[in-house]
Order: structure tokens, then sequence, then C-alpha cells
């Protein structure tokens, strides 16, 4: 049947996955400090290309996501319907259409414990202090910005080596590089209005 922390993982790479930006123009306007950005919420869409060690070609999916206060729904809509939910301390996954089942609780898994998962989806980048060493910032003031996160915890590093993030006003782009050689990219279009 498989190892539950497996799955666990699985389910986390999956939506930090979808988190996972390719680089977007930056805007126009003067660049936000990425420490000072305000949680983000909203509902966009994204691309996800997860490229495997393993294989030639990557793997491709698009959906949904909305993020609002204390909540991320993330839904990745084709080619297979699989719905997360993401809170501070858990996170529920469903599978075409079947019951939302728990993904690990956050406390008892040190993967889900020590990723800053829901940070990392509502771009509390200074709240991401915590799980890893944060290095980068502005190029110079009001320029976009890059931050690259090592993580902390040994039982996340075995799983993760670096997670890059850019962007101006908000996160723009996000590569996940995870320590067995699979990268993970996620084009997140702008957020939709009302």
């Amino acid at each position: 049947m498989g190892n539950p922390a497996d799955s666990a993982r699985k389910a986390v790479a999956l939506a930090v996955a979808g988190l996972s930006l390719v680089a977007a123009a930056p805007s126009f306007a003067a660049c936000v400090d990425p420490f000072k950005l305000k949680a983000e919420t909203g509902t966009f869409d994204f691309k996800q290309t997860r490229r495997l060690a393993s294989m030639k070609t990557p793997l491709v999916s698009t959906g949904v996501a909305n993020v609002r206060p204390g909540r991320v729904d993330w839904r990745v809509v084709k080619p297979v319907d699989v719905r997360l939910t993401i809170t501070p301390g858990k996170i529920t996954q469903s599978v075409q259409g079947g019951p939302a089942q728990a993904v690990g609780p956050a406390s008892a898994d040190p993967f889900l414990r020590s990723s800053g998962m829901f940070e990392l989806l509502t771009g509390d980048y200074a709240a991401l202090r915590r799980y890893y060493t944060v290095t980068g910032g502005p190029a110079s003031p009001g320029g976009a910005w890059k931050l690259s996160l090592k993580p902390k915890d040994a039982s996340l590093a075995r799983f993760l080596s670096t997670i890059e993030i850019s962007g101006c006003s908000r996160a723009e782009a996000v590569t996940i590089r995870q320590a067995n050689g699979d990268t993970i990219a996620i084009e997140m279009g702008a957020s939709r209005k009302g």
C-alpha cells in the first residue's frame, strides 16, 4: 500500500509545485520589499511543470488556486482532478472527487511540520525564516527581488534542496529543487477580480 509519509511528501510536493512559478515579466511600478508584502489573497489560474530526473518528458498540469485568510484551496484540474486544502496545521487531499483525506498531521511528520507550506503559499516570506535560511532580496531599491530558501531542518533537507522565489509586487516565479534532482515550476496567472 505504501508508506503514508511518502504519500504526504508527494502531496506536499504537488502543492508546493503548484506554487512554483516560471518567471513572469515584472510590472513597471516600483517593486515591493518581499518581507513587507501582505499575505496574498485571491483566485488565480496556474500551469505546473514538473521535471523528473528519471523522465525525458515533463509532467504538465493546470488548475486554479484560491487563497484566503487561514486557508488555501489548490485544485489541479488537468490531467487529474486533485484538490488540496492547506491550513496552517493541516493538509487534506481529494482525488477524482473522492472524500477528502488528511495528508499526515503537520505536527507528526517532520516534512510537513518544517516545510512552512502555508506561509509559502500565502506569501508570508518573513515567517519562512523559521523554516529556512533565507538569502537575497531586492536587486536595487524598488527593483525586482529574488529569495533563496535552504531548509534548516535536516529531515526536510533530505527531500528539498532549495526554493527560489522571485517577483516584484508578488511572487512571480518559484522554483523548487528537490534533493533527488527533480524540479517543479508553476506559472501563475494574474489574480482574478471579484
